[in-house]
């Protein structure tokens, strides 16, 4: 009769140390989140040394087979991708100074627009994919980072660090054991229900619907002493997406390669 009381006893005991360890896990600072997360993908020296980086696969929308696509980016500050999908090419680029997307939504379409700028502009889009990345270079003071604690994604506990720059604002995420970038979610946009077709047509504001902006990356390999994922979800909307309004694509990375010529033209 007296084992339960002892067990119970041990428990109350350990108690303590097991609330404090959650909580030193829970107040680390979005600097020790940064710093290991670095760290983990293979540390400053490792990183300073590519120049230039172009990731290399294949992307599903819809129904449609999967097409060609490539992430290519220039340190410290160039980015672009392309998707080759049936019909048209999806380009996001950021030139350094300014971000651009075709082809050139219309008006209707504007704020999605927009949102796909604000993603490029900020150097987070890709998570770690792209060497435009405002955590593995030199934070300036623009930049104000903040942890804000512990959530899941996809069913794992995560690190959540807040990112501001001016009036944008960013949520990146942290898996809490391989301290890999697994997510960055960039707030919603408003958006007419039926965006099937290129229109001007001013709809009517109870047509609108609320949709989420995100970019989640997995599968982590190591590529040349580095840890970078070979898997992107991106959130995007008709009319790049054919059967619906607002879904994903899919990325499947087969290759990187590291410092080799892009021809300039990519990011124009």
């Amino acid at each position: 009769m007296r084992k339960p009381a002892l067990i119970l006893s041990l428990l109350l005991a350990t108690l303590p140390a097991i609330v404090s360890a959650v909580d030193d896990k829970d107040k680390l600072t979005a600097a020790e989140i940064l710093n290991k997360y670095v760290a983990a993908t293979g540390g400053k020296e490792a990183l300073s040394k590519i120049r230039s980086r172009v990731a290399i696969g294949t992307a599903r929308k819809d129904a449609e087979t999967a097409a060609p696509f490539a992430v290519m980016s220039q340190a410290p500050n160039r980015v672009s991708t392309i998707y080759q999908f049936e019909g048209f090419n999806w380009q996001l680029t950021y030139d350094g100074t300014k971000a651009f997307v075709r082809p050139v939504l219309t008006r209707a379409n504007a704020p999605v627009m927009q949102k796909y700028q604000e993603m490029l502009a900020s150097g987070t889009l890709f998570n770690g994919i792209s060497l435009y990345n405002v955590i593995a270079g030199a934070v300036d003071d623009t930049v104000k980072l903040e942890a804000r604690g512990i959530r899941k994604i996809k069913g794992r506990p995560a690190y959540t660090v807040e990112m501001r720059r001016g009036n944008d604002k960013a949520l990146l995420y942290f898996d809490q054991e391989s301290f890999m970038w697994v997510r960055t979610d960039y707030g919603s946009v408003r958006l007419t229900k039926e965006m099937g077709a290129f229109t001007n047509a001013v709809e009517s504001k109870d047509q609108e619907s609320t949709y989420d902006f995100y970019l989640d990356t997995s599968d982590f390999r190591q590529v040349d002493g580095m840890m970078l994922p070979f898997r992107f979800e991106i959130v995007a909307t008709a009319p790049i997406l054919k059967q619906k309004s607002v879904g994903t694509i899919v990325a499947t990375i087969t290759e990187y390669r590291h410092n080799i010529e892009i021809d300039p033209k990519m990011f124009q």
